[in-house]
């Protein structure tokens, strides 16, 4: 397989121009990308890639969906099979527990090649793509580390972890740089941590922010209200967030003041079912205040002591 190599690249290469440089040659495509999976991300995905004109096919779980897929974004209707032939890349964008099924029916009604396959698991290893591995593709991963829970997703300067053999990391490489991404590798043996850390950053927040709605709830008649009263405070705090390279360093509140009194009325206010995630956090964030210089181990003792009394 050839890719064309670019060195010395200017940081606005998230544009068609740029894309058409990377990825084409003589007028020529010379990498075509394919995708199996028509959810969120796939869709995404192949809007860039149809942008850049190096998307051959995408498919669905269903001809139909496949078929509405291909029209909206102006491909041929294919199948797997098909797209196999077609292309050499593939991204699978199917969910984590279908990769493994997907490429074993891949590697049975295809021939060997010497594609490039990469899933876009962040938490997934490489072991379930070996059946196609064993039919000569270059396999591994992209995981873009944002979310892509709707509406037309940012991808530019977005973090996205790659793992898998050279060819396959190359390959990844390029399509970052067509996204307007930054690469970085993540091994195999350590994507459970690199995934734990983006579910803490997402999935987490968002579960603290409806655990604050459902408490705020209560004096404002419903979570919608709830949630409208804490997202200018929200906003506040992503946006000192944005403006830090530590977000240490922009914490607030009475644990980062050693204010253990007001910690305690927090503990003999809150419903029991919430308390374990109070203290659980508390203990992270008095961590955190000792770290930043804003409490001494006196009071961090104390608030230890104090959380870890409700926790225990």
């Amino acid at each position: 397989m050839r890719f064309f190599i670019c060195f010395g690249i200017n940081r606005q290469f998230h544009s068609l121009e740029f894309a058409q440089r990377l990825l084409w040659s003589e007028g020529r495509a010379i990498l075509k990308v394919g995708i199996i999976g028509g959810g969120r991300v796939g869709s995404r995905l192949a809007a860039s890639l149809r942008e850049a004109g190096v998307l051959v096919g995408i498919t669905a779980a269903s001809e139909q969906h496949s078929a509405q897929l291909a029209q909206q974004f102006g491909v041929p209707t294919t199948d797997n099979a098909k797209l196999w032939q077609a292309a050499d890349v593939l991204l699978l964008t199917v969910p984590d527990r279908l990769i493994g099924t997907v490429a074993e029916e891949l590697a049975q009604s295809v021939t060997p090649a010497a594609k490039v396959v990469l899933h876009v698991s962040g938490s997934v290893g490489l072991e379930p793509l070996a059946p196609l591995a064993q039919l000569g593709a270059h396999v591994g991963s992209l995981h873009p580390l944002q979310s892509f829970a709707g509406g037309n997703t940012k991808l530019a300067g977005v973090y996205m972890a790659l793992d898998g053999d050279s060819e396959a990391q190359d390959a990844g490489k390029k399509l970052v740089e067509l996204f307007g991404g930054k690469a970085f590798s993540v091994p195999a043996e350590e994507r459970a941590a690199y995934h734990a850390a983006a579910c803490i950053c997402s999935n987490y927040a968002v579960a603290v922010e409806a655990m604050a709605a459902q408490l705020m709830a209560r004096w404002t008649g419903s979570n919608e209200a709830a949630w409208e009263a804490l997202l200018p405070l929200f906003k506040g705090t992503a946006a000192n967030l944005q403006a830090t390279q530590n977000p240490a360093a922009v914490l607030t509140g009475p644990i980062a003041r050693g204010d253990v009194s007001t910690v305690a009325k927090h503990l003999a206010a809150l419903p029991a079912d919430v308390i374990p995630a109070y203290c659980s956090l508390g203990l992270a964030t008095t961590s955190l205040a000792l770290a930043n210089g804003t409490i001494d181990e006196n009071a961090a003792d104390e608030l230890r002591n104090l959380l870890g009394g409700y926790y225990g």
